[in-house]
C-alpha cells in the first residue's frame, strides 16, 4: 500500500490548489470577491471538507479492501491464536 501511495503523482492537485489560492488572493487585493463566503462560512466549509477527507481516509485505513490487505488480516488472525 505504501508503495502505491508513494507512486501517486500529485503535482496537478498542488498546481490546482496553488492556482485557486493565488487567483483568490489577487482578486481580494483588487477588491473582488471570488469566494462568496464570510470568514465564518469559509471556516465551516473548510472544516466540512477536512471532516469528509479524514472520514474517507480513516475508513480506508481501517478496512481491508485489497486482496493483500485481506491476506494480511488472515495472517494476523493466525498469529493471534
Amino acid at each position: 500500500m505504501n508503495e502505491n501511495v508513494s507512486k501517486i503523482n500529485n503535482k496537478w492537485v498542488r498546481l490546482a490548489v496553488l492556482t485557486i489560492v493565488f487567483l483568490n488572493t489577487a482578486a481580494m487585493l483588487l477588491g473582488y470577491k471570488l469566494i462568496p463566503l464570510s470568514n465564518e462560512e469559509l471556516v465551516s466549509v473548510l472544516s466540512l471538507i477536512a471532516l469528509f477527507i479524514s472520514e474517507i481516509w480513516n475508513h480506508w485505513k481501517n478496512n481491508s479492501y485489497t486482496s493483500q490487505a485481506k491476506e494480511a488480516d488472515k495472517l494476523m488472525e493466525k498469529l493471534k491464536r
